[in-house]
């Protein structure tokens, strides 16, 4: 009898191990557009992963309780559009910027399976604590920080749980793109070894959002902050700081994209991946549309002082009144998302991966699920950059966010 109810108890622990009701997702940042199109594709990935979409619990985070009940309403909207059941759904009350311990003790008290945090902007932020506590309490982690200061504090960190950091479509994404074709063009020069750089190696990191990409107000002010924040590229392998919003060039993104004037922008991918690949050149570049929004941009930053672009609150502000002409132009320019990775050698030898996306709320929701997945997959402890990841993660990533491509072309050109 003893051996029977030892037998029982077991297969009761393993139940709840491996079923879905013991998935809990919190999305910090939830209530906010990123964040509440992440929990959606938490959700609508659930069978494929194989789970049981009914019994996923999705946890939205936030300081406002309206601004859940509306992220709450897209999300389920969303998913019966699919015909996809709605989750259980629940709320909870997260400021940032409390202290590390009534923070743990919040985060705590939901029991979450995983902590996806997308709280943009993270400019001017200089302490992982959403991280921290999420190592102290031993649950899994992945962010969508794009800011490269705090990338490197959170890449500090030991951890006994996994976590990613800087993940998302781009920050994200994108770096694995360029590792992906890094390490083909030194399979061809290196004879297979992908350890060291091909001779002069540079990565040319470029992107493009129509309008907002029907994104809200965070990622518009995190805009604004970056333009007067420089922009961090790797020449000859020593780390520059260049003024942001030059040195443009006119990039192909193919598809109905085709060609736009991207101009130097910081992004996190330039400094992980230096620091996973050590690749002696990196930029990344941006552009969006109408190109009034770039002649726009080009005017803040030669013309407002710093001190008030860098004003979070300020910015912040800016954007939440600008947002009704901003939605207004966005639906005359759509939210396409577009990447493009150029990855050449002294040779001549290049690989070029372009990727294109419809809307870029849609797919960053879907990228950063996708990292979420894949670290629920069972990855081994520690932080992570995207660059870090094993080849069967990037490929789950990567394979996760081509379903809804428009366009995904790898093309390489070596001389023979």
């Amino acid at each position: 009898m003893a051996k029977f109810s030892v037998v029982v108890v077991f297969l009761l622990l393993s139940c709840c191990y491996f079923q879905t009701d013991c998935l809990r997702f919190l999305v910090v940042g939830g209530t906010g557009r990123v964040g509440g199109s992440a929990g959606a594709y938490l959700c609508k990935l659930s069978k494929a992963e194989g789970y049981d979409p009914s019994d996923v619990t999705l946890i939205l985070a936030g300081r406002s309780s309206s601004s859940y009940e509306a992220s709450k309403a897209r999300i389920s909207s969303k998913l019966i559009e699919l015909g996809l059941g709605v989750p259980s759904i629940e709320f909870l009350k997260v400021d940032l910027d409390t202290p590390i311990e009534p923070l743990k003790a919040t985060i705590e008290s939901c029991s979450p399976t995983i902590l996806i945090h997308t709280a943009g902007p993270f400019q001017q932020r200089t302490d992982p604590n959403l991280l921290k506590s999420a190592i102290a309490l031993k649950i899994p982690y992945v962010d969508v920080c794009d800011e490269p200061s705090l990338c490197s504090k959170s890449k500090a960190l030991s951890s006994t749980v996994p976590a990613i950091v800087g993940a998302g479509i781009w920050p994200g994404t994108s770096a694995i793109m360029a590792t992906e074709a890094v390490h083909h063009l030194r399979k061809f020069e290196n004879s297979g070894d992908i350890s060291f750089p091909c001779d002069d190696e540079t990565i040319d990191l470029s992107f493009y959002t129509a309008g907002t990409g029907n994104a809200g107000a965070t990622i518009v002010s995190a805009t604004f902050l970056l333009l007067c924040q420089k922009a961090l590229t790797f020449s000859n392998g020593k780390k520059a700081e260049i003024e942001p919003w030059i040195g443009s060039r006119s990039v192909d993104f193919g598809g109905d994209v085709q060609t736009k004037t991207v101009r130097l922008l910081d992004n996190p991918d330039v400094f992980t991946l230096q620091s996973s690949l050590s690749s002696p050149n990196i930029s990344s570049r941006f552009a969006t549309s109408p190109e009034l929004w770039n002649l726009l941009f080009g005017a803040m930053k030669t013309s407002i002082p710093k001190f008030i672009l860098e004003d979070k609150n300020l910015m912040q502000g800016l954007a939440v009144f600008s947002l009704p002409v901003i939605r207004f132009v966005d639906s005359f320019v759509g939210a396409t998302n577009a990447m493009r990775v150029d990855v050449s050698s002294k040779s001549g030898n290049s690989v070029t991966f372009r990727v294109i996306h419809d809307d870029l709320e849609e797919c960053v929701g879907l990228a950063t699920a996708s990292f979420a997945y894949e670290v629920l997959k069972g990855m081994d402890a520690g932080i992570y950059y995207p660059s870090d990841l094993g080849e069967e993660e990037r490929k789950g990533i990567l394979e996760r966010v081509k379903k809804e491509a428009v366009l995904w072309d790898f093309e390489t050109s070596y001389d023979k």
